[in-house]
């Protein structure tokens, strides 16, 4: 079907609201940090990470307790990092590592030892000087979070400028249904970037440190949804673009019919 301007100006504004979608959701799922126990739950599934943060507190807090350090590191494991009720517990640390990792914060990251009593369920812990994590800034993530900052405002309002200049054109009903149609396959094709292949497959391969495994924890909580919604929109979007494509065929009910008329002075009825 040839494409008239109004459609390629719809086109341009369905590709700029869905990157803009899609990026906002990344944004909100993998770096906006909160201390819930979804969140903290979601990022200590990552054994290597629990490692960490166990290897610190423990070495730490064993002798003050009476207990060798292994004794600990088992309890932290068991009870606590492993555990609904410990990432309920855990959940403002890990908000203070996850705003470190995405650059939101540069200081040293600090636990004391009235915090540390209810991580290692012992009043002795209070008596132990406060705990430093050693978390770097990761450097992708930063650039990632700066990336979607700007992204998410600048494709939003290209798509606003398109579709208000392609609605200035006067567009044919057959334009306003396939730009609707290519938007939600757009969008289809940006969840599917912005909610798994960017967080889940594409950071993890361009760092492969502990801590950037927090990102593609966070985001596969999301993956059914992110995978639901991209077949709702990509079927929307087909039905929208192949509705578009017939009503283009079909005759306007102002076209007048083409009716022949008997004449009585026709010879066939004399």
């Amino acid at each position: 079907m040839e494409r008239t301007l109004a459609g390629m100006l719809f086109l341009v504004a369905a590709v700029a609201f869905s990157i803009a979608g899609g990026a906002w959701w990344m944004q909100r799922v993998a770096f906006t940090p909160d201390d819930t126990r979804d969140s903290a739950a979601a990022i200590l599934k990552e054994p290597d990470i629990r490692q960490e943060i166990n290897t610190v507190i423990s070495g730490v807090q064993a002798p003050s307790l009476g207990v060798n350090a292994p004794e600990l590191s088992t309890f932290l494991e068991d009870q606590v990092l492993s555990t609904r009720a410990g990432a309920a517990v855990m959940g403002p640390l890990v908000k203070q590592i996850h705003n470190k990792i995405i650059g939101n914060r540069d200081d040293d990251i600090v636990v004391t030892g009235t915090e540390m009593i209810d991580i290692v369920r012992d009043q002795r812990a209070a008596e132990v000087k406060s705990v430093v994590i050693p978390i770097p800034v990761i450097g992708t993530l930063k650039t990632t979070r700066t990336t979607i900052h700007w992204l998410i405002p600048i494709a939003f309002g290209i798509g606003v400028i398109a579709m208000l200049l392609g609605i200035a054109t006067r567009p044919e009903r057959r334009d306003v249904l396939r730009g609707l149609g290519e938007f939600f396959m757009a969008m289809a094709c940006s969840m599917l970037v912005f909610g798994y292949l960017i967080p889940v497959q594409l950071l993890p391969a361009i760092d492969n440190g502990v801590w950037i495994k927090a990102i593609p924890r966070l985001a596969m909580r999301t993956v059914p949804f992110v995978l639901g919604s991209a077949a709702v929109f990509g079927l929307c979007g087909a039905a929208l673009i192949l509705a578009s494509m017939s009503g283009g065929k079909r005759r306007q009910f102002s076209t007048p019919l083409a009716v022949s008329r008997y004449r009585g002075d026709d010879a066939g009825w004399s």
